[in-house]
């Protein structure tokens, strides 16, 4: 076993360490304690998140402006009132248009009874005027058929 006073480097490990140009981009305990001192301490950390909290509304004035935003809105109890009388003048509203849609058809089909009743009417003269005419058709035929039979019985040789 190696003595106290003198250690043995295996050459490797020796290679591999830093040397002084290599840890010289480095920071210094001096340029870290000069750069450290530049921070703010907690006090002012804590001063200024003081000072940047200070405009904001705090828990109870939160609570107290959703309060008073919420306050002029509709309970449900009223929501639920006001859908009950929305359903009942939607179905009044029905019932009205329903009895005016009966009228109206009511309106229609006596319209057209009405012209129905022109229409039959108007066969009825129609029809009283052909049988006239037939009736003086079949006069005047039966008075020709007459006359034929008179001048054959006098064309006749006797």
């Amino acid at each position: 076993m190696p003595s106290s006073s003198s250690v043995e480097i295996d050459a490797d490990v020796l290679a591999n360490l830093a040397t002084k140009s290599d840890l010289a981009p480095l920071v210094t305990r001096e340029e870290l304690a000069a750069a450290i001192a530049r921070l703010a301490t907690r006090e002012e950390m804590h001063a200024a998140i003081a000072a940047a909290v200070a405009p904001l509304a705090t828990r109870a004035e939160m609570h107290a402006a959703i309060a008073a935003a919420v306050a002029p809105l509709a309970t449900r109890e009223e929501l639920q009132d006001l859908r009950s009388d929305l359903k009942s003048e939607i179905r009044e509203e029905g019932e009205r248009t329903t009895e005016r849609v009966k009228r109206y058809f009511d309106i229609v089909a006596e319209r057209l009874e009405s012209s129905v009743k022109v229409i039959a009417e108007g066969h009825v003269h129609l029809d009283t005027k052909i049988d006239g005419v037939r009736n003086g058709l079949k006069g005047d035929i039966t008075a020709l058929d007459r006359r034929v039979t008179r001048l054959e019985t006098r064309r006749r040789p006797r």
